[in-house]
Parts: C-alpha cells; structure tokens; sequence
C-alpha cells in the first residue's frame, strides 16, 4: 500500500452499518486507519489500527484535557483529539462518514489532505428537518471539500438539493462480501417464511408489513420472523399488540438483535423477504436501500419491498422483487401474494438476484471503484 486513508465515524461501529466495514477492510492501495469517539460491537469489527478518544488510557492527561474542553463548549473533540490523531498520521485522504462528520473536518481540510464525505440518510433529511443550521454548514463543507458519495440517485437528488455541486458528487453503491453469502432458493413446498429486518424505527414500516402479512398469510402456514430491535421509537410490545390486532400473534418471531453470521442464517433460511420501508413523519428516511435488500438477493430470495427512496434503485420490480408503494398495505400484500403463488418465479427472481448482486454490489469490485475515486480528487 503506498497512500493512507483515514476513515472518521463517531462511534465504530454499529451492527447496522457493515456497509463501512466492508470497504475499510478490502482497500488495496490505501493504508487505511479508523478514528472514532467511542467504541462498539468490537468483536464483531475487529479493525486495526484504530483511534478511539473512549478507549485512552483514563490516567492519560489527553483525555481528561480534551474531554473537559469539549465539555465546557471551548474547544470540541474535532480541534483537539482530531487534530492529534491527523498531524501523527498525515493521512492523504480523509474520509468523514456521514455530514455531521463532514461538517467537523472541514477544518482539516489541505491542499495535500483532501476530504470525502459519505452522506447515508437522515444528515440529508432529518437532520436537516430539525435543526436548519446545518443547511448552513453544509454551505462550507460543500464549498471546501472535494468530493461527496450517495449510495443511489434517490439521495443524490436530496444533497444536490441542500446545495452541494454536481461536478462534486458521485454514486457510490453499498458494498457487501458476496464471498460470505451462499445462496439458497426458495423451496417449493413447506410453510412460507417471511423476514423483517431492522431496527425498530417508523422508516422501516414494520406495522405495514405485520398488517400485510396478516392480510396474506393469517391462519395459514406461514411464519414472519423479525431481526432486529428497539430504537427509542417502537417496543417489541407495540409491534406485539399490531400482531394481535391482526390475529397473527402466534405466526410472528422476534429474534432481536443478532450477530452478523446469525441474520445471515436467518436471510438464508426465509423464503422472502419484505422491506416495508417509507417515509416517517419526522423527516427520517432511509439513505439509498437497506442493506438486507443486497445481502438478500445474494441468499437467493426475492424481496417484496417499497418504492421508496432508492430502493428502486437495487431492486428490479418483477425481476429481483416486486415493488408497492410506501404505506400501502393492500399493495405489499398483493406482492406477497404474486410472490408466493408461484415458487418457481421466486426462485428465478434469486436467480436473477445473485447475479446482480456479483455484478453490482461485490465489495472487491467496489473498493477498487472507491480508490479511483480517491485517485480522481489527488
């Protein structure tokens, strides 16, 4: 490796985002580092090296110094420990994950130092819903830094929108490691099983897909198993009381949260998977497509999902999946139902997905796209 990357995430790294994963640990020509402010899930992402404020020593005078700036409003963690971590390691690159964490390095920005930044979804909505300020630093960071990735032309249009210049911008796909997916086609006969995944937030519409499984499948031999969790929006016992409502209590599993090798199993194993996702009210949407949409279609299935932001974007209505409009639950349910009334067209739908998905989404094609990116803007 010759050139250096350093890869800036606020905390490294939650379960949800293996899409920045995959690319820090396929990089070919750039010596990659990650820094970050805390540290998670590290026995599922064991990356070295990595720079984490949390993870100093407690006796060491940094921490207690930059802590107590940043803690005081005087000086934040992005002109202290940022800037310790940047000055040591001199990267060539500096790849900031999200706007927010754009916005900070924009400071450390040079002439030799240039800054990419990955937009993902709620620093493009949201954020910028609740607290307009950051259409204003945004202003900077689109004027300063040097190039900005989407993950689909959905969100394109949406940081196009907050200002940043199209000569700056750049469809990155989501990554993932085809290598570690074997695919299984739906069987032709047994009970169906439907997968929900994700956490439990109102943008992954998990009570539209409950109520369509329910209009489909309710007193019949069918199971919907849900990955995932809470995330200070629903409780399990608030999608619980929606399957009861629906007399389907008995036919939904929650598995809660699992390791990455588990969900896959669960992938590998379900006969479809519904993706259910829109619009909240609070502004929030997903950046491109989930990342279970990908993992999905290289298991094998066909995935019954929304049209909603980029999703369109990765799956092909009636050929990797079909498609209905965010919130309609008598449209998810007729897709399950074009779906399931005819295994043979599920299983060419896997087909057809599996080949996509080598096609466009492997990680080691993609990382090298990412490094002619980096290249572009040297």
């Amino acid at each position: 490796m010759g050139e250096t990357v350093g890869h800036f995430r606020t905390s490294f790294l939650p379960l949800t985002q293996t899409f920045i994963y995959q690319y820090l640990t396929h990089h070919e020509r750039y010596e990659p580092f990650v820094c970050a402010l805390s540290s998670e899930n590290r026995d599922v992402f064991d990356f070295e090296p990595r720079e984490v404020f949390l993870d100093l020593p407690r006796w060491s005078p940094r921490f207690w110094v930059y802590g107590s700036l940043a803690k005081l409003g005087i000086r934040g963690i992005e002109n202290t420990y940022y800037q310790r971590i940047l000055d040591r390691r001199d990267p060539d690159i500096v790849h900031a994950h999200f706007g927010p964490m754009g916005v900070k390095l924009v400071p450390h920005r040079t002439n030799d130092r240039q800054l990419v930044t990955s937009f993902y979804g709620y620093d493009a909505s949201q954020l910028v819903d609740s607290n307009p300020e950051y259409r204003t630093k945004y202003e900077e960071l689109f004027d300063h830094g040097d190039l900005f990735l989407v993950e689909g032309p959905a969100m394109r249009e949406k940081v196009v929108a907050l200002g940043c210049p199209k000569s700056k911008l750049a469809i990155q796909r989501i990554a993932i490691d085809t290598t570690r997916i074997e695919p299984r086609f739906p069987q032709d006969d047994g009970p169906m099983q439907v997968l929900m995944v994700g956490r439990f937030v109102e943008k992954k519409g998990m009570p539209d897909g409950i109520k369509a499984f329910a209009s489909v499948f309710e007193g019949k031999a069918a199971e919907l198993r849900i990955v995932g969790g809470e995330a200070d929006e629903y409780t399990r016992e608030d999608l619980g009381r929606v399957a009861a409502d629906c007399n389907v209590e008995n036919q939904v599993t929650f598995t809660g949260f699992l390791e990455y090798d588990q969900y896959l199993r669960e992938v590998r194993t379900c006969d479809v998977l519904l993706a259910p996702s829109k619009r909240a009210e609070s502004g929030d949407s997903e950046g491109g497509a989930p990342t279970v949409l990908l993992e999905a279609q290289a298991s094998g299935k066909p995935v019954v999902a929304t049209t909603h932001a980029d999703i369109p974007y990765v799956i092909e209505d009636g050929k990797t999946g079909v498609l209905a409009a965010p919130g309609d639950i008598s449209g998810l349910a007729a897709a399950l139902e074009r779906c399931v009334n005819d295994r043979e067209r599920m299983a060419r739908m896997g087909q057809v997905g599996v080949e996509r998905m080598e096609q466009r989404h492997d990680v080691r094609v993609l990382a090298e796209q990412l490094e002619e990116r980096y290249d572009g803007i040297r």
